[in-house]
């Protein structure tokens, strides 16, 4: 089966803001000059910032990035090995990258 079997962007309805478009637009302009765009940073909704970088093999594979800096970018794997479909990456960010709900308020009740 597909990896993107059952997908249709074209419906998709999260409109992208703009600083994703120029983004888009300046790797567009550049791989139509000949540069080799390897890689992107990606912010989720929940604050983290990801690093995708082009596998030389095709696909695709994933970091999240420190944000103290203090140890290096942790790669975070496929299930089939290092490298990543570009559907399977998508929603995995979607669903690691939200923000977490809290847990709802709970009242104890007196011991006796």
């Amino acid at each position: 089966m597909c990896h993107n079997a059952g997908r249709n962007p074209a419906t998709e309805t999260t409109k992208m803001n703009t600083t994703t478009k120029n983004t888009i637009e300046i790797a567009t302009a550049l791989g139509r000059r000949g540069f080799a765009v390897a890689s992107i940073e990606v912010r989720t909704p929940d604050g983290r910032t990801w690093s995708v970088d082009a596998a030389s093999a095709g696909g695709f594979r994933l970091f999240e990035i420190d944000p103290d800096g203090r140890r290096g970018p942790d790669e975070h794997d496929a299930v089939d090995g290092d490298t990543w479909f570009a559907s399977d990456l998508v929603d995995y960010l979607d669903a690691v990258g939200r923000p977490k709900t809290p847990p709802p308020n709970r009242t104890t009740r007196p011991t006796a």
